[in-house]
């Protein structure tokens, strides 16, 4: 199941409104101490467009020295990428962040896969267009879905066909 665990993380908010004034989205924070080492791992999305190297280049270069000293660690691995094409949602937070994309998600009301565009989000539920559910060979223009009904989401890719 997703967790609603994200956006109440004093860590993920801090970096979220930190990254937000260079236009990007924060998907996931985490911060781990291994070995007397702190190692933390930053996801972040672009809405408008494809996030680049240059943008992660760019939020790497900001929160590397600021947690660096926050953390009072000289050993400080930070990782900053993107979520991929076909991330796994750990939170529902993500529905937000991902607005406009299409989504694959696992309903246990219809105990299938519903694929469709993310056109709106709410505390309780996410509202997708253009969806077809898998199992039931059906589909329409739009579905809500409650957030406690989806065991697993991630999004979907489709893959563009050679024509030869």
């Amino acid at each position: 199941m997703l967790t609603k665990e994200a956006s109440s993380s004093e860590l993920f908010k801090n970096v979220a409104q930190c990254v937000k004034t260079l236009g990007l989205d924060t998907v996931e924070v985490t911060q781990a101490r291994d070995r007397g080492c702190t190692n933390m791992r930053v996801v972040l999305s672009k809405r408008e467009g494809e996030i680049s190297t240059d943008d992660l280049e760019k939020v790497y270069n900001i929160i590397y020295p600021m947690y660096q000293v926050l953390s009072q660690d000289r050993d400080l691995n930070l990782e900053v990428s993107s979520p991929g094409i076909q991330r796994t949602f750990k939170d529902v937070l993500e529905f937000e962040v991902f607005k406009g994309k299409t989504v694959r998600v696992y309903s246990t009301l219809y105990s299938s896969y519903v694929v469709g565009k993310i056109e709106d989000t709410d505390e309780d539920s996410v509202t997708l267009s253009s969806y077809t559910i898998e199992d039931k060979k059906e589909s329409g223009e739009i579905i809500k879905l409650n957030y406690d009904t989806i065991s697993k989401a991630k999004l979907e890719c489709i893959w563009e066909e050679k024509n030869d």
